[in-house]
């Protein structure tokens, strides 16, 4: 277990909603471990989240914009002699690979739901508390109750069109947060503001404090400028601000 916990704030809402993905994705990826009812239940419900994310959004045009805008920033650093030429160039190529991907799949990421009963019954009971008990989908109840090796070839199809978009995902946001050098700064009791450069606008927010912290990083800001409060949680009052001088290590994420 790493020694430190990172608080992120994305800064558009293109990174919150791949951050977003991201985190469905890997709960997903952990649920399909296990043959168990309560994880197959898990993880269905992180699918339809993922493809209730896909319909409020054309998210593979979303994708390929961003991958377009790294591809051109990668690209003026090729000009720099002191960058190491081959790796950046199979960084573009590995993006490009995953443009041509994402541009060659057809309809919409979120057509399963149309074409799956099972998962068009689910998503329509999944904002009822409880809505998906044996007694109201016995058909769910029946197929979670098939054997694991079947219930993975089901998932597997269902996700098909997803695995492009999970890659590109990933790969995009391991260059943003790899893009930072830390910084280690003061907020002077508990308190650290910050102005932003606009002509070079940060993607995301990093935040790295040390485990067993007593406190949380609570991180708010927009195009122009940051905050971040060190809060002291409590189990019965709102979290209050600690008085302390807290050291930590700030990443701004401007590739």
């Amino acid at each position: 277990m790493s020694e430190q916990i990172i608080y992120e704030l994305p800064l558009s809402e293109r990174i919150r909603t791949f951050l977003r993905l991201e985190d469905l994705f890997e709960q997903m990826q952990h649920f399909a471990q296990y043959d168990g009812e309560w994880q197959n239940r898990a993880e269905l419900s992180c699918l339809l989240d993922i493809l209730a994310i896909s319909s409020r959004m054309d998210l593979r045009n979303e994708i390929t914009k961003e991958i377009e805008r790294l591809t051109k920033t990668l690209v003026v650093f090729l000009q720099n002699p002191n960058v190491d030429r081959n790796k950046l160039e199979q960084t573009i190529e590995q993006l490009n690979q995953l443009n041509l991907t994402l541009m060659s799949s057809s309809g919409r990421v979120d057509q399963v739901l149309g074409q799956v009963d099972l998962l068009k019954c689910l998503a329509q009971r999944n904002s009822i508390p409880g809505g998906s008990c044996d007694f109201d989908l016995p058909a769910y109840h029946f197929w979670l109750n098939k054997p694991l090796a079947e219930r993975l070839q089901y998932t597997q199809s269902w996700t098909a069109d997803l695995t492009p978009i999970k890659q590109s995902i990933s790969l995009l946001l391991q260059f943003i947060r790899s893009s930072a050098s830390p910084n280690t700064v003061i907020a002077k009791s508990g308190f650290y503001q910050q102005s932003l450069d606009s002509s070079q606008p940060a993607q995301l927010l990093r935040v790295s404090l040390e485990r067993n912290a007593a406190y949380f990083a609570e991180i708010s800001g927009g195009k122009h400028r940051f905050s971040i409060r060190f809060m002291l949680p409590a189990d019965t009052e709102r979290p209050s601000q600690t008085e302390q001088n807290v050291h930590f290590s700030l990443h701004i994420c401007q590739l």
